[in-house]
Parts: C-alpha cells; sequence; structure tokens
C-alpha cells in the first residue's frame, strides 16, 4: 500500500465511525466487560457484556451490595444491644442474688458455674435447626445443578 491508500484508508474509517456515531451508534455497546464470576451466578449476568450495560448492571449491583451490608450492620448492631441489655440484666440479678447466697456454703460459687452451663444449652436447640437447614439447602441447590448440568 502507498502512502495515499493508507492515509485515504485512515480518512475513510474516521469518516464512518464519525457518521455512525451522528446516526446514534454507541461503541460502547461494541466494547465488551468480562463479568467476573460471583457476579454472573448472583445476578445471572452472561461471562461478558457492552460496556454500556456492564456500567447498569455495576450500579444496580453496588447499590445491592450496599444496601444488604447496611440491613445486615444493622441487624447485627441490634443484636449486640439485646445482648448488652440481656447481659446487664443477668449481671445485676447476680449482684442482687450474689451476696444472699454468699452465706450459704457452696451455692455462691455454683451460681455462675450454673449460669454458665445452662448459658450452652439454651441455643442449643436452634443451632441445630439452622444447620439442618443450612444441609438441606445445600443438597436442594446440589440438585438443581445437578438437574441443570445434566439436561
Amino acid at each position: 500500500m502507498t502512502r495515499n491508500q493508507i492515509i485515504f484508508a485512515f480518512v475513510l474509517v474516521l469518516i464512518v465511525v464519525g457518521l455512525a456515531s451522528c446516526a446514534g451508534f454507541d461503541l460502547g455497546d461494541v466494547v465488551k466487560v468480562r463479568t467476573p464470576n460471583r457476579v454472573q451466578q448472583t445476578a445471572g449476568l452472561p461471562s461478558s457484556t457492552s460496556l454500556n450495560e456492564a456500567v447498569v448492571e455495576y450500579q444496580a449491583w453496588f447499590e445491592d451490595v450496599q444496601r444488604t451490608g447496611a440491613q445486615w450492620k444493622s441487624n447485627i448492631d441490634r443484636a449486640n444491644e439485646v445482648r448488652g441489655m440481656l447481659s446487664q440484666i443477668t449481671l445485676s440479678a447476680l449482684d442482687e442474688v450474689g451476696p444472699t447466697l454468699a452465706g450459704i456454703p457452696l451455692l455462691g460459687p455454683m451460681l455462675p458455674a450454673a449460669t454458665g452451663l445452662l448459658g450452652l444449652f439454651l441455643g442449643v436447640g436452634s443451632l441445630r435447626k439452622e444447620k439442618e437447614d443450612s444441609f438441606n439447602k445445600g443438597l436442594e441447590e446440589g440438585r438443581k445443578t445437578t438437574t441443570s448440568a445434566g439436561a
């Protein structure tokens, strides 16, 4: 190719791109962006999307993550407040009962040990149920994955 042909081809490409952009053609629809695997799974997006679509999906995903994170943090803070309140009630009750029981041999030192053992056994049923539900959900997801992979 001669120098004049290269310049002509370059000018022609610029004119075509300029006319295409004036006609509403957006290069963001041509440029592809890879979508992370985790986002593909949670948002149901393909492995690569156009730049324009990726920007919109990113904003929606980011806002969802922020909203979910804020809600979870709020729930944790609320649970910490309840725990602190229950701890204060328990400690004040022990402060009231402690001096009374201190005069009875063996009962005074056994009170903290008994409350600790009681605390161990209070959450066992709900923890077992939570683990069982999590296991069952994992089995269900595994079945879904296996049936969709086999189909």
